[in-house]
Order: C-alpha cells, then sequence, then structure tokens
C-alpha cells in the first residue's frame, strides 16, 4: 500500500507539472509595422547602411518591407531568399522611412554610419539618430544611436523584436 501512495503521489506530481501553462511559448500577435529613424548632426558626411532582416508572419513567412522614405531611391541590396533588404546612401535628408508590406510579429533590423573621411572642424556635429519602431500606429520601441567621427570605428545598432 506505502509503494501505491509513492506511485500515486509521483503520478500526481508528474500531471500538475505537465498541465504547468508556464512552458507554453506566448502567442506572436501580428501588427502592421513602420520603422522611422531621424538623423540629426552632420548626416550628410557620412554614409549610412540600414538593413530590415527577418521579418516574419504566421510561422514563418518571409514579409518584404517597403521604402518610403527616401522615396527617390529603391533598395540597394535585396536578399529575397534572406529576407534582408539593405539601403546603403549619402543622405539628403534626414529620415529613413519603412513599413512591412502586411503584419508582422517579429523583425530585425541594423542601422550604421561611416565618416566619409576628410577634415573636420570645432562646429561639426556627428550623426545621431532616433530610431523608432510603430506597431499598428503607435510606439512600440525607441532607439538613439551616435556615430564616431572620421577614423573611428563605429558600433552598429542592431535589434530584434518580437511583437506579443
Amino acid at each position: 500500500m506505502k509503494k501505491l501512495n509513492y506511485l500515486l503521489l509521483f503520478v500526481f506530481a508528474g500531471l500538475a507539472f505537465a498541465c504547468s501553462s508556464e512552458d507554453e511559448e506566448p502567442k506572436l500577435v501580428e501588427k502592421n509595422v513602420t520603422i522611422e529613424v531621424e538623423m540629426g548632426g552632420d548626416y550628410s558626411e557620412y554614409l549610412v547602411t540600414f538593413s530590415v532582416h527577418s521579418m516574419l508572419a504566421g510561422t514563418s513567412t518571409f514579409v518584404a518591407p517597403v521604402l518610403g522614405e527616401p522615396s527617390d531611391l529603391d533598395w540597394t541590396q535585396v536578399v529575397e531568399q534572406g529576407n534582408t533588404y539593405t539601403l546603403t546612401l549619402e543622405p539628403e535628408s534626414s529620415s529613413i522611412l519603412v513599413s512591412s508590406s502586411s503584419p508582422i510579429h517579429s523583425l530585425g533590423f541594423v542601422f550604421n554610419a561611416v565618416h566619409l573621411g576628410g577634415e573636420t572642424d570645432e562646429s561639426f556635429q556627428p550623426l545621431s539618430a532616433d530610431v523608432r519602431v510603430l506597431a499598428d500606429g503607435s510606439v512600440f520601441k525607441e532607439f538613439t544611436y551616435e556615430a564616431l567621427a572620421s577614423g573611428e570605428t563605429s558600433v552598429p545598432l542592431a535589434e530584434e523584436i518580437i511583437f506579443q
């Protein structure tokens, strides 16, 4: 009888842990996403690279980002099989605007700027950027970026976001 009690205790404990909701993955929520980049400082003195990757919907459906600003440019490099879209430019305007072509549950992006060289004076201001990720029109996350001056290696802003 004592062995039966221990057996029932182990079965009950096993069922209690098996039915726990803590092990369940959180439900992914899909949203229409926009990424806004606002640059400041002497941004025209830099080569800017902005890359969007891993824009996903459903279980693993790639979603293409749509480049809204600058409106006169297209993606510099597109690797559709890798869901990677890259824009490399010497900015003439202070903003970059990218939207998902359909609702997504996760994305990754990289923003980096490298000074083009040349001499700078005391009035030189390194590029700075505010990056906002909007989900269904509301700010979901915000990031700041500071580029370095000529001859220094900038550290890219690389982020992966899951909407829950």
